[in-house]
């Protein structure tokens, strides 16, 4: 498997895990393969619904909406899923 078919491959299993909660702005984050495993982590972010879209003011700065969520496929080499987890993703402040 090469990486864009792992990628695809995590995009369409979060596709399918998150169907019910209409999720939008999907797109890769970090990809990485693990020789030791045989293995792809794929961290995928993306938008529910219920996440805000419009921006936050702060005094008399706008500040961009953060609400992203981001998850972590695993796929053996050989195609087939091995996980999903989630990624915590930490802005310094």
């Amino acid at each position: 498997m090469v990486a864009t078919e792992a990628v695809q491959a995590a995009k369409e299993h979060i596709l399918e895990l998150f169907k019910d909660e209409k999720i939008a702005r999907i797109g890769l984050e970090e990809l990485e393969f693990k020789i030791e495993d045989d293995m792809w982590e794929i961290t995928i972010g993306f938008q529910r619904l219920w996440q805000s879209d419009s921006p936050a003011r702060l005094g008399n700065i706008l500040v961009p909406p953060a609400h992203r969520t981001y998850k972590t496929v695993c796929i053996r080499d050989d195609g087939t899923f091995f996980s999903l987890k989630h990624r915590d993703v930490s802005v310094p402040a």
